[in-house]
């Protein structure tokens, strides 16, 4: 049986020192090639089914202008050996969904989105069929630069039934609060939301000895701290036990001006993908595949 493998990418809550005015996902990471196209290529080479962009109504329609509804699978993009290699492409949809109202200034800390993107993706695919909701998820974040295309070569130990796949630099993973890509499962987000909730303050003050229900609120700065989360706290309780590991040789934290900085002068800039990969792709009113 084919695994359903969904890419989540989180932009919603996303928090940069840029200061700047434009979203920092459209940031380039090398000569027209952008971070948020970065993250979409980034799952369709690890080999996602499907992709789920995790973001806001004030920022989701910038982001889909540039990178569309949908893309290409670059393992299956060209074969040389196909009479028509145009019908054995393979597409992969791409998906827009915000965070819930309910958990804004509540719960959505940047790895909420992240979460909440899971939640989408199964959510959905209950609602169509058990055969089409995802057994595992790719996490991608826009804003780290690393050697991508080392993905294609593992999409097996990503697609692993039994366990975690984890990008790693010097021994240290998205639980050391460092933004590299990872797997979850179902049970996995279980367990991290279920410790959130259970971590998080809320707005009332725990009830004294006695009582059965609270009355005293919180001061406003100690209500709901689970929006400041780090990457540590949120993803604390993801099972790490026996997964696999792959160690780049090379990563920045582009998130921060300084991060940026270092990168742009490294030398060690992600190759812009052939040009069909990374293009806008988007469907017209008759509902025919068009490519823009």
């Amino acid at each position: 049986m084919n695994m359903h493998l969904a890419g989540i990418i989180p932009v919603a809550n996303l928090k940069t020192d840029f200061e700047i005015d434009t979203p920092a996902v459209l940031l380039p990471v090398c000569a027209g090639f952008t971070a948020i196209q970065k993250s979409v290529f980034e799952c369709a080479m690890a080999g996602c089914e499907t992709i789920w962009i995790v973001a806001n109504d004030d920022l989701a329609p910038i982001v889909r202008k540039v990178v569309g509804e949908w893309t290409y699978d670059p393992l299956y993009y060209s074969r040389r050996f196909e009479r028509f290699p145009s019908q054995v492409r393979k597409e992969i949809p791409i998906y827009y969904v915000p965070v819930h109202p309910k958990d804004r200034d509540r719960r959505d800390s940047y790895g909420w989105s992240a979460l909440y993107g899971i939640f989408c993706a199964w959510w959905v695919g209950v609602k169509i069929s058990k055969w089409v909701v995802p057994q595992k998820y790719f996490i991608s974040f826009p804003m780290n630069a690393y050697n991508i295309y080392f993905l294609r070569e593992n999409r097996k130990l990503i697609s692993d039934i039994n366990k975690n796949f984890f990008v790693s630099r010097l021994g240290k993973t998205v639980k050391d609060n460092i933004p590299l890509p990872f797997t979850m499962f179902g049970d996995d987000y279980i367990q991290c939301r279920r410790w959130i909730n259970k971590k998080t303050t809320k707005q009332y003050c725990s009830p004294p000895p006695g009582e059965k229900y609270p009355s005293k609120k919180l001061p406003l700065h100690e209500r709901w701290s689970a929006r400041s989360f780090d990457f540590s706290e949120v993803f604390e309780k993801l099972e790490e036990k026996d997964a696999h590991h792959f160690e780049t040789e090379w990563f920045y934290d582009i998130s921060t001006w300084d991060g940026y900085v270092d990168y742009i002068a490294s030398g060690n800039l992600i190759k812009k993908p052939y040009e069909p990969l990374t293009k806008t792709h988007q469907h017209n009113k008759l509902l025919e595949e068009e490519e823009i």
